[in-house]
C-alpha cells in the first residue's frame, strides 16, 4: 500500500508531545526504571527515574535541560517553590554502593542511595540514631544543623557532584589544604564568586553568632579554626537544589546533638543572600527552588 493511500485510510497519527518526546528518549537512554506519572495531573508532567549509574542521571540531566523539565531529588527536603511546568524526580536507592577506602585516616566512599544503617553500620557515628532507610543523599540535603563555622562536624570530606550544566566536579578542601584543584572553568569563577559573598553585609546578617540562618551554608567559607576551607561543606542542606551528588567521602565523626540557643528569625538578607548563591548555581532553574518567606 503507497504511503499517501495508507495516511487517506487510516489517519494522521497524532503529533507527539514534547512530554511524550522526553520520555521515550529518557526510556532508551537509561538503563535504570522510569516510570511515567502522566501529563494530565494538576501538577504538570510528572515521572520518577531511578538511575543504577552515573550516566543515567547525566543522560537525564541533559533532556531534562533540553526540554525545560527540572531534575528533583527525590524525598528530598523543602519547602520547594511550585514546579509549574514538568518534574522529573530522580530515586538513587540503587544506587548504594559503599566501600572503606586505604590510608592511615578511616574513610568511606558513598553512593548517593546508601541508607544511613548502611553508614551507621560501618562504623559512621554521626549517622548513629537517625532514620535508617533515609538515603545518604537526603541526609545532604536536609537542613544541616551544625552551628554557623563548624560543617567540618558533618564528617563530610568530599563530594563529587554534577553541576546544573553538566560539568562533573569534586568538591573538597580549598586553599592550602587543597590537593585536588578544580578542573572546570565552571567551579573555578564559581568559587570567587561565593567567597565574595560570605564576605558580604548579608552573609555577616546570615549569622546570628551561634547559628547559620541560611538554608545554603556559605559560612563552611569562614570555618571556625582549626578546620580550614572545604567546599563540599556547601552542599550540606542544599535541599538537591543546586547539584546532584554522584558521591560522598566520609570520615568518622561523633553524632551530634542539637545544643546552644534557639535560632534568630531569618531575614531579608538571609532570604536575598540564599537566593544569590542558587543563582550562581544554577542561574537557568535546572533544579528545584526553595520556597522562602519572601515569596
Amino acid at each position: 500500500m503507497q504511503p499517501s493511500r495508507r495516511a487517506f485510510l487510516l489517519g494522521r497519527r497524532p503529533a507527539q508531545t514534547p512530554w511524550a518526546a522526553f520520555v521515550q528518549r529518557l526510556t532508551l537512554l537509561c538503563q535504570g526504571q522510569l516510570r511515567d506519572l502522566g501529563e494530565e495531573g494538576a501538577d504538570g508532567p510528572r515521572a520518577i527515574l531511578t538511575p543504577i549509574r552515573d550516566a543515567d542521571v547525566a543522560h537525564a540531566r541533559s533532556l531534562c535541560a533540553e526540554y525545560r523539565v527540572v531534575l528533583q531529588l527525590e524525598g528530598a527536603q523543602g519547602p520547594y517553590a511550585p514546579i509549574a511546568g514538568p518534574c522529573l524526580r530522580v530515586d538513587p536507592s540503587l544506587m548504594a554502593g559503599l566501600a572503606r577506602l586505604g590510608g592511615d585516616t578511616p574513610r568511606w566512599r558513598a553512593q548517593p542511595g546508601v541508607p544511613l544503617a548502611a553508614l551507621a553500620q560501618a562504623g559512621l557515628q554521626q549517622f548513629s540514631g537517625l532514620p535508617g532507610a533515609m538515603t545518604l543523599a537526603e541526609w545532604l540535603a536536609a537542613p544541616a544543623p551544625w552551628p554557623a563555622g563548624r560543617c567540618a562536624a558533618s564528617g563530610v570530606l568530599a563530594v563529587d557532584v554534577m553541576l546544573a550544566d553538566g560539568i562533573e566536579e569534586t568538591l573538597g578542601p580549598f586553599g592550602e589544604a587543597d590537593v585536588q584543584p578544580l578542573r572546570s572553568a565552571t567551579v573555578q569563577s564559581l568559587v570567587p564568586a561565593l567567597f565574595q559573598l560570605a564576605s558580604g553585609g548579608d552573609a555577616f546578617a546570615t549569622n546570628d553568632g551561634y547559628h547559620w540562618l541560611g538554608r545554603y551554608r556559605l559560612d563552611a567559607l569562614k570555618p571556625e579554626a582549626p578546620a580550614t576551607v572545604n567546599l563540599a561543606h556547601l552542599l550540606l542542606g542544599h535541599g538537591g537544589t543546586l547539584a546532584w551528588v554522584q558521591s560522598v567521602m566520609l570520615t568518622d565523626a561523633p553524632a551530634w546533638r542539637a545544643a546552644g540557643p534557639a535560632p534568630s528569625t531569618p531575614g531579608l538578607a538571609t532570604f536575598r543572600l540564599d537566593g544569590r548563591v542558587k543563582e550562581a548555581f544554577d542561574p537557568h532553574g535546572r533544579f528545584p527552588l526553595f520556597l522562602s518567606n519572601e515569596n
